[in-house]
């Protein structure tokens, strides 16, 4: 609030001037109405000598903090679930080249648990926060609040800047791909939103304006309602894309069974060139030597079969949980596709090199 405005205002009602009297002359002196309505409701409508001020706002710590926690879960949420789409995009549109490995990366599974975390987290401080307004709406002035607010149209102001550009780039370029394109909607449709809120939100807390949100109620309720569906299908559509838990762990268990076999084939090759002959047992390839990670099952810690057949033609074999001989094959490499194996126990007929593969 503007001080000579405030000072003034304060000034002629000790002089016994009316409320409407004052705001006019301000009006016509050139104020904007806005201020002059915000400076007036500084001071309580009693019958007293001087000018009475109302209450500021006093921001509590633990008001503080929650606001400080629902606006980094909300940074969290708002990334996070950019970068779902932006994995779910990548699946369905990037050529075979560029996709993502099959199963969720790290990056993938963390930004799936941060919305599970972080987006009910923002609505339930979000909820303690609006209930506290509606009891005491001069806690809409609280400078952090205002901070936090102002700080969230910036970035998102950014980001929707910077989107726009990069379209526009791209569209001036001749080269919009389908999945460049689905990732700028993705940005604006988790920016904009946000962007709109917060910017709705500050006009109501500058013009003090409380019969408005009331009015709004409905609308923002829908618009809670719309990001809970939006989150709760993204969520469980890449639940399903990336399995349960209890998939993955058998999808990650065989990946490290075919590495250990894999390992276990490069040894032989060691051997067999060092040795002029096959290895009696896998045992053998524990040594100063070679470097073997490990001979034994993740799972069970039984050993892996190893068959001798003619010359220096092996098997060996391991038992699995997963299927893998449907991954994209076009981007997989010839050695890879030697892995192929079903759920069950699986043999890979194999033959010793004197030379590296």
């Amino acid at each position: 609030m503007n001080e000579e405005l405030r000072q003034f205002i304060k000034e002629a009602l000790e002089r016994g001037q009316e409320r409407d009297v004052i705001r006019q002359v301000l009006l016509e002196a050139g104020w904007q109405e806005r201020e002059v309505r915000n400076a007036l409701g500084a001071f309580a409508e009693v019958a007293f000598p001087v000018a009475v001020p109302r209450p500021r706002p006093y921001l509590h710590a633990r008001e503080a903090f929650l606001y400080l926690v629902s606006f980094i879960a909300l940074y969290v949420f708002a990334f996070s679930l950019g970068a779902v789409f932006f994995g779910l995009i990548d699946y369905h549109f990037s050529s075979s080249i560029y996709r993502y490995e099959p199963g969720p990366s790290a990056a993938q599974t963390t930004a799936l648990a941060a919305i599970i975390v972080a987006f009910p987290l923002y609505l339930f401080l979000m909820r303690r926060l609006a209930v506290a307004v509606a009891a005491d709406p001069e806690r809409r002035q609280s400078l952090i609040r205002r901070w936090l607010t102002y700080l969230t149209l910036v970035v998102g102001a950014a980001i929707i800047l910077g989107d726009v550009i990069a379209l526009l780039a791209r569209l001036l370029a001749g080269d919009p791909t389908a999945g460049f394109v689905l990732k700028v909607l993705a940005i604006l449709l988790i920016t904009g939103p946000i962007f709109a809120y917060y910017l709705w939100d500050m006009r109501q807390a500058e013009d003090q304006v409380t019969e408005s949100v009331s009015r709004a109620a409905p609308m923002l309720r829908g618009l809670v309602i719309g990001a809970v569906v939006v989150v709760v299908a993204t969520l469980g559509y890449s639940i399903y894309l990336v399995g349960t838990p209890g998939e993955q762990r058998d999808v990650r268990l065989d990946r490290e069974r075919v590495g250990h076999l894999r390992d276990i084939s490069r040894n032989i090759d060691t051997y067999y060139r060092l040795n002029g002959e096959m290895p009696g047992s896998l045992e053998d390839l524990v040594g100063p030597r070679f470097y073997v990670e490990s001979i034994e099952d993740p799972e069970t810690g039984g050993p892996y079969e190893y068959l001798i057949s003619e010359g220096n033609a092996y098997e060996i074999c391991a038992f699995f949980a997963t299927d893998n001989r449907e991954e994209e094959r076009e981007r997989r490499s010839f050695s890879e596709s030697l892995w192929d194996h079903g759920p069950g126990r699986n043999c890979f007929q194999l033959e010793a090199r004197a030379e590296p593969r």
